[in-house]
């Protein structure tokens, strides 16, 4: 079956990344994705044994002290058991892609939201620390999930009015469970058949969750860059290059729908939430372009007609607090509580600093930034106080 599956998945990456080729030209560029392979299957999206080995040599600010997770006993915490039986999400506003939440949403996401943190969690607690304990208590967690089969109980559909939730769910909640492990794949104390089965799973989820292109939106818009980060995190833990490159085409797509300003319009169509999803875009886009570092793939020098990602980033600088800017793009009153000091939509800012030098937005100065989706503790896996340097 899984032979069958990854057959599978070989021909429709092949064909899907030809026609990101198309969208996506220069050829140059894009025969660097064709050729793109997976160097270390132990990598993560950071140089997970060096930050360790600096964070327990590091003098820490009081931003970076802030970012420590609490220790814990984990191995006598209650578990975060699997779902039983398939997805049931409602949608997340009531109806449309913005506006008014929808009430049902919250509660019906409270378990995968537990399951995402404690995976962090622990995935952070393993680097600041380097006690095995935490590597193992995260294997176990994923473990249940694993034989459950949990992430793989829903349908998707392009009929009018179906909400496909559940899938959105499960993207999240997959490149979570993937960054986390990368975190600790590395240490030598886990039993390799138990990481091998966590693994398996996850690659099990994610060939399913890009086996469905989407509507005429999440064909293309930030859903397709979150499943885009969750391919390129598995392909690389899975060893599977063809999964890699698939997750390296959504990033393609994405600078081939950038407009000349750098705005993303499929994400300039959500209102008065239009600068928080071009926001909310770039958090899967700069994970994608970390993990293809460490594999030695620079995405963040990828243009398509001239446009890049940092095209992304500077139209959000230059609009998300400009009343003026958002009047002449005709855009509603915006809704920036994405934008708050410590909000986990902040995460990309922060690996993105690390790269760069710069805080993109401004937004970096006190809090540190915790989001499950992209790793956990940004500011712990990416800041270093000024004094001590990059």
């Amino acid at each position: 079956m899984v032979e069958r599956m990854r057959s599978w998945h070989l021909l429709t990456a092949g064909l899907v990344l030809a026609v990101v080729q198309v969208l996506a030209a220069p050829a140059p560029q894009a025969q660097t994705f064709e050729t793109a392979t997976v160097r270390d299957s132990r990598a993560s999206f950071i140089d997970v044994p060096a930050r360790m080995r600096w964070l327990q040599a590091a003098a820490p600010d009081a931003r970076l002290t802030a970012s420590l997770p609490a220790a814990q006993d984990c191995a006598r915490a209650a578990p975060v058991a699997p779902p039983a039986g398939r997805m049931a999400i409602p949608s997340h506003y009531a109806r449309g892609d913005h506006g008014p939440l929808n009430p049902a949403y919250e509660a019906s996401v409270a378990l995968y939201r537990r399951f995402e943190a404690t995976a962090a969690t622990l995935a952070n607690l393993y680097v600041a620390t380097g006690q095995a304990t935490y590597a193992q208590c995260l294997l176990d967690h994923l473990g249940r999930w694993a034989k459950a089969e949990a992430l793989t109980g829903y349908t998707v559909s392009t009929a009018p009015g179906a909400s496909n939730q559940a899938w959105y769910q499960a993207e999240w909640s997959t490149a979570a469970a993937a960054l986390a492990l990368s975190q600790v794949v590395h240490e030598p104390t886990l039993a390799p058949a138990q990481v091998d089965a966590v693994i398996a799973w996850l690659h099990r989820v994610s060939l399913q969750q890009i086996g469905h292109a989407g509507g005429d939106h999440t064909c293309c818009n930030n859903h397709a860059y979150w499943r885009g980060l969750h391919a390129t995190m598995v392909g690389v833990l899975a060893n599977d290059a063809a999964l890699f490159r698939w997750g390296l085409g959504r990033y393609a797509v994405a600078m081939a729908q950038l407009g000349a300003d750098g705005r993303w319009p499929l994400e300039m169509a959500r209102g008065e939430l239009a600068m928080h999803y071009q926001n909310f875009a770039l958090l899967p886009l700069v994970l994608t372009a970390e993990i293809a570092a460490q594999q030695g793939v620079d995405l963040y020098a990828y243009r398509v007609h001239g446009r890049d990602l940092h095209s992304a980033v500077y139209f959000l600088a230059r609009t998300y607090r400009s009343d003026a800017a958002q009047h002449a793009l005709g855009l509603p009153h915006q809704d920036l509580r994405a934008f708050q000091p410590g909000r986990g939509d902040l995460a990309w800012a922060e690996f993105y600093r690390a790269r760069f030098g710069t805080d993109p937005l401004a937004l970096l100065a006190s809090r540190p930034v915790f989001n499950a989706r992209t790793g956990g503790s940004a500011t712990l896996l990416a800041y270093r106080p000024p004094a001590v340097g990059r």
